[in-house]
Parts: C-alpha cells; structure tokens; sequence
C-alpha cells in the first residue's frame, strides 16, 4: 500500500511496510515518534519538491477552495 503525505516543502509518496499498523489507528502515532520507529512502518518512495511558493499555495487552494 503507498500513502500520500504532503508537506510545506512537496509531496511524498511512502510505501507502508507493516499494514496490520494500520488497523491500530488510536496508538499509530506512537509508530511515529522517531525517526527509527516511523522506519519501520513506512518507506519514503519518492518526493516530489515544490517548484515555488506560488506552486505550494496553489495546491493549498485546491484541496482547500
């Protein structure tokens, strides 16, 4: 399964590594606590950089319009 996360600075697409975590949804944010325990959870697959402000504030508008 691949998750979909966006930041100030782009996107990020992970590929989840343990989906049963998933089904612990009340405590999932303790798998993310470190770096080392997000590690074993997730795997970055590919960020995609923002060009430009004008670009970031831009997909802000259409996911928020």
């Amino acid at each position: 399964m691949l998750v979909l996360f966006e930041t100030a600075a782009g996107y990020a697409i992970f590929k989840v590594l343990d989906e049963s975590k998933l089904q612990q949804v009340d405590s999932l944010y303790k798998d993310f606590e470190t770096p080392e325990k997000a590690n074993k959870v997730v795997k970055l697959k590919h960020f995609e950089k923002f060009q430009d402000t004008t670009e970031a504030l831009a997909v802000v508008w259409l996911a928020f319009p």
